[in-house]
């Protein structure tokens, strides 16, 4: 059977790369008042973390969140920083020993479980909205930048046995918005990642339109968790 693609998504402009979602709906629903994980993706300057916000904000619960990984030793924060983290440099053509990228993406990929397991799924038990930004998803997508220089296929593979969160939230904008926000990125460069993240391996991947308004984009969210 084809997937049927949402005919609601906004209308990007003229020269923008907006990949509308591959499905009507992908997410993971939820029963009312509990909790979900959803995990934010996107390239560097796409707006994540301000989407992130609106979405703690607009569901008005209990809420956690956590960038990249979470901390096994630490309690989940309840929003994202004022400031933000810096994001891996981007190093085109970068080189390095394979075996050791390979024991980093084991490394992360088990501390990515043991995490889950500590902190992420008894908040989501617990009836927290539980937001990340990228979680381990940037080993497909951004493999250099976290020096990861194995096999795509290998990363791939670990996705599959890490927890799956209700719904992958990809947004998407025209590069030479992102270009705008982030000048170390090449238009190509931009251009790859754009592909990539529309591409992610994960069936629950929703793609939004970043040129709309954070707390629209937060509303949708919810209702393709049935929040």
């Amino acid at each position: 059977m084809t997937a049927k693609v949402r005919d609601d998504l906004p209308v990007a402009p003229a020269g923008a790369r907006i990949t509308p979602t591959r499905a009507q709906s992908r997410a993971a629903k939820v029963r009312a008042g509990a909790g979900a994980f959803v995990v934010v993706v996107g390239p560097d300057g796409v707006g994540k973390t301000s989407v992130a916000r609106a979405l703690i904000a607009l569901h008005g619960g209990s809420t956690a969140y956590f960038h990249f990984l979470p901390s096994i030793w630490r309690s989940l924060a309840a929003a994202p920083p004022d400031i933000e983290p810096a994001p891996p440099p981007h190093k085109a053509g970068a080189s390095g020993w394979r075996v050791v990228g390979c024991v980093r993406l084991a490394n992360s990929a088990a501390k990515a479980w043991l995490a889950y397991v500590v902190r992420v799924r008894p908040a989501v038990r617990g009836g927290k909205l539980v937001v990340a930004d990228r979680w381990i998803y940037g080993y497909v997508v951004q493999p250099i930048a976290l020096r990861f220089y194995g096999p795509s296929w290998l990363a791939v593979a670990a996705l599959r046995f890490l927890p799956r969160p209700h719904l992958v939230v990809n947004l998407s904008a025209a590069p030479q918005v992102i270009r705008s926000r982030k000048q170390e990125l090449t238009l190509d460069d931009i251009d790859r990642e754009l592909e990539a993240w529309s591409r992610l391996p994960e069936p629950r991947t929703v793609t939004f339109a970043a040129s709309e308004q954070p707390e629209l984009i937060a509303r949708r969210i919810l209702d393709e968790l049935g929040l």
